[in-house]
């Protein structure tokens, strides 16, 4: 578990970074805080494209579990490529270590006063805890069987079993498969990283790939079917996008990121924002 340790040090140096950071004008400290503009979040929810993305979370289950795309593809995952359960524990862990070392961050900001750390933290905490409540919610109401159903997962036949894919049982199995929470609230926590700060362009994307690597081992690991995959990115997408456009609207971005040319050699990078 080395790894995940160096996953919280690393979100703890990135927040750090951002508590050092000169605050924003204290007119704006009012609507930095996790539970800011929740009304704002949910109208934005209500928008066409989050609407779209979280229609097609709920289609895709009905679309790849009868047809048997679901098996086929933890058949690929399992037996065509490196795939194995429990592949290993780092993408376990990722939404936990990142999360803590998120939520230490906002309390050092907090204390230090600092709007600028605030600011850049608070869209992704209120992503992060709307997803999460709103995934154990479907997974109760949902009941789907997981991949293994609770058998050994060394079983020699534990890849023979199709109809598990499409073993729904809702309010009866307790927390079930779908959707994948380690997916959505990645995905929420990257979309409401890119929403409330539009400005970084291209950098604004930046916590895609780590949603993508944490999506891709819950597949190769065994712990989700693909179904509960996709659904978890596009609701986590809808989610954190609602949030992150609803801080960005009300309060701009914490600062601006210029990169200039250093003579012909390179490009350097400076950060500004405002007292």
């Amino acid at each position: 578990m080395r790894f995940p340790a160096r996953l919280g040090v690393l979100a703890l140096t990135w927040a750090s970074l951002a508590v050092t950071l000169p605050a924003r004008a204290q007119s704006s400290c009012a609507e930095t805080y996790p539970w800011s503009r929740l009304g704002h979040s949910a109208r934005n929810f209500a928008r066409p494209v989050p609407l779209a993305l979280t229609t097609l979370a709920v289609i895709t289950p009905f679309a790849m579990a009868p047809t048997g795309v679901d098996h086929d593809l933890r058949l690929v995952a399992q037996r065509d490529l490196f795939g194995k359960p429990r592949l290993e524990p780092v993408s376990v862990a990722t939404p936990y270590v990142l999360g803590g070392g998120l939520l230490i961050a906002y309390g050092i900001g907090e204390a230090v006063g600092s709007c600028a750390a605030k600011r850049l933290l608070s869209p992704i905490l209120q992503a992060g805890f709307i997803t999460y409540a709103a995934i154990g919610v479907l997974k109760v109401g949902v009941g789907r069987q997981w991949p293994n159903g609770g058998a050994d997962p060394k079983a020699p036949d534990r890849l023979e079993l199709p109809e598990r894919a499409r073993d729904f049982t809702p309010f009866q199995r307790g927390v079930g498969a779908w959707p994948s929470g380690h997916t959505a609230i990645m995905f929420a926590a990257a979309s409401a990283f890119r929403a409330s700060n539009p400005e970084l362009g291209v950098l604004s994307f930046s916590g895609y790939p780590l949603a993508v690597g944490v999506a891709g081992a819950m597949w190769l690991g065994d712990h989700h079917w693909a179904s509960d995959i996709v659904s978890g990115a596009l609701l986590g997408e809808a989610i954190g996008s609602s949030v992150g456009q609803s801080f960005s609207e009300a309060l701009g971005v914490p600062g601006q990121l210029v990169l200039s040319p250093l003579n012909g050699t390179g490009f350097g990078a400076r950060w500004f924002t405002l007292w």
